[in-house]
């Protein structure tokens, strides 16, 4: 059972810390993140106790999603940590007032978010046209509950609030084929997400090292292609962390890239081709995927077809990246793909790339039910995807060479998701969320001013960049350091992609609401790292 302690405030000098630092204890008081679009605190902050708030879902009682948040935020989150009833608190009613019908699916692409927040010292009213604001806004109200240390009871600020995302598309990334990540450390990742308003989670499920994806179609892909039997997701654990952010208002968005990063898929006959060396010999591993076996679309398009009928979540990322890094061994010295590339009149293994990706296009045109293809940026750079695909940048290495990216991939109709600025696995020391670390791409750091808008395009281009996604490579993550290394700095990128820029412009002005955050987390019993050098927080982590 985790402790919390609680640290006895510090009377400190009101000049500047040491450094010209931020001061260990600069936090607010009921700040809100990431910053709403609209917000004005009263002058009241009003006493609540947890034996006292009272909450009313209206119509939407018996919604199944409702009912989970408010049972969560009641019990865990508006009052995270035990303290004396306050006999002076009077009861307290929060009502929720929701447009929509609860919906049974899970929140898709156009999900509506929006929300207001009217928070007086009587009463206290959360207003949403779906479901999915009126969770932000429970998050929000739960974030205007900070505790009093002097006092010893929780207050609450009185505040007017209107809120939407400035982008649709806001999420991290997860890599479990590298290392095998945990059903319950996935869902902890989906509690932080949800906290920092983030609502997308793109799952890279495979790679070339393991296979965890238990497929009902091909057993055989995670019997011999995960790194043991008990690194394996199977049908029963995919839904249920489907369920669990669907809870949450997330989507869950799949990818199993192809052609390359594919070695872990070999048990699948045929489908990959014999890399050879430069002598001739078969002495590399097989990584990417054999175009000239037409058995191996058939694989790929039943595959495909049990993929979205367990993910219900339309965008489906196809991958496409880094072909490159095995093209000589697998495809160039390959007798066989040379054959196939005279037969089909192909120049050269770009237009063979094409061939690949074109016939992917129709073979995942053909699902049952309709997809959205994602595809890392190569598929743009170098081939010819359709214009409906969308492009998931990741490459540049200043924000100059970003924007020229997200220029051009919009300017040929694409839709874009924006990754470059935040390959948040690596790791640097100091405040890389704000700054500038010396001897890395500029894409490497300051996550918190990096903004998929700064590019010279037009306004029907700047309606095309969906938004954004954290990455969190796994080649040296696992369950030991992910979400360390994941939170706060993912919390730069949430309050980038909903809030407004012309209020988030400062990454100093933003600290005191971060490091609220962090401390609002460490309270929730999650990792939350220290991001500005020394500080501390009124109840401190403890396992």
């Amino acid at each position: 059972m985790r402790e919390l302690l609680l640290l006895l405030s510090i009377a400190l000098p009101s000049q500047a810390w040491f450094y010209g630092r931020a001061r260990p204890d600069a936090w607010t008081q009921g700040g809100v993140w990431p910053l709403p679009q609209y917000l004005e605190y009263g002058k009241v902050n009003r006493t609540v106790s947890p034996q006292k708030m009272f909450v009313n879902a209206g119509s939407l009682e018996d919604c199944d999603i409702v009912q989970d948040n408010v049972r969560g935020y009641v019990e865990r989150w508006f009052f995270p940590f035990p303290v004396a009833a306050d006999p002076s608190a009077s009861p307290y009613h929060l009502s929720i007032r929701v447009g929509g019908e609860c919906p049974s699916g899970a929140p898709q692409q156009g999900m509506n978010e929006s929300y207001s927040l009217k928070v007086s010292s009587e009463k206290a009213v959360l207003e949403a046209p779906e479901v999915w604001g009126a969770i932000r806004g429970l998050e929000t109200f739960s974030q205007l509950i900070f505790f009093d240390e002097q006092e010893n009871t929780y207050k609450l600020r009185t505040v007017l609030i209107d809120d939407w995302p400035r982008f649709s598309v806001r999420g991290i990334m997860i890599d479990t084929g590298r290392h095998y990540l945990s059903v319950k450390t996935i869902k902890r990742q989906l509690d932080i997400m949800a906290a920092n308003k983030l609502n997308v989670l793109h799952w890279h499920v495979v790679d070339s090292e393991s296979f965890p994806y238990e497929s009902m179609r091909f057993p055989h892909l995670s019997k011999k292609g995960a790194y043991s039997p008990r690194h394996v997701y199977t049908r029963a654990m995919v839904e249920d962390i489907i369920e669990y952010a669907r809870m949450r208002a997330i989507r869950v968005m799949p990818e199993f890239d192809t052609p390359g990063h594919t070695s872990s898929w070999n048990v699948q006959t045929g489908l990959l081709t014999e890399c050879f060396d430069e002598n001739g010999d078969n002495t590399h591993l097989p990584n990417l995927i054999d175009p000239s076996n037409e058995d191996n679309f058939k694989f790929l398009a039943e595959f495909f077809e049990e993929v979205v009928s367990t993910f219900p979540e339309k965008f489906l990322h196809l991958g496409g990246d880094e072909i490159s890094d095995y093209l000589e061994e697998c495809w160039k010295r390959n007798k066989k793909i040379h054959k196939f590339m005279r037969q089909e009149g192909l120049v050269n293994t770009t237009q063979l790339e094409d061939y690949y990706f074109k016939k992917l296009e129709n073979v995942t045109s053909g699902l049952h039910e309709k997809r959205d293809r994602v595809f890392w940026q190569e598929v743009f750079d170098l081939n010819k995807p359709s214009e409906s695909s969308i492009i998931h940048l990741w490459k540049g290495n200043s924000f100059a060479e970003l924007a020229e990216n997200i220029r051009q991939a919009t300017m040929k109709g694409h839709r874009v998701i924006v990754s470059s600025c935040w390959y948040l696995n690596y790791v640097k020391y100091g405040t890389d969320w704000k700054t500038y670390a010396s001897g890395t791409a500029e894409t490497n750091s300051r996550y918190y001013y990096c903004d998929p808008h700064d590019f010279l395009g037009t306004r029907e281009q700047k309606r095309l960049v969906l938004g954004g996604i954290a990455a969190m490579w796994g080649e040296m993550i696992d369950n030991t350091n992910i979400e360390a290394v994941l939170w706060p700095r993912a919390s730069a990128v949430a309050e980038r992609l909903w809030s407004r820029r012309e209020s988030t412009s400062d990454a100093d002005a933003a600290w005191p609401r971060l490091h609220e955050l962090r401390c609002r987390m460490v309270s929730r019993g999650y990792r939350f790292a220290p991001t500005n050098w020394p500080d501390y927080c009124p109840f401190e982590f403890s396992d």
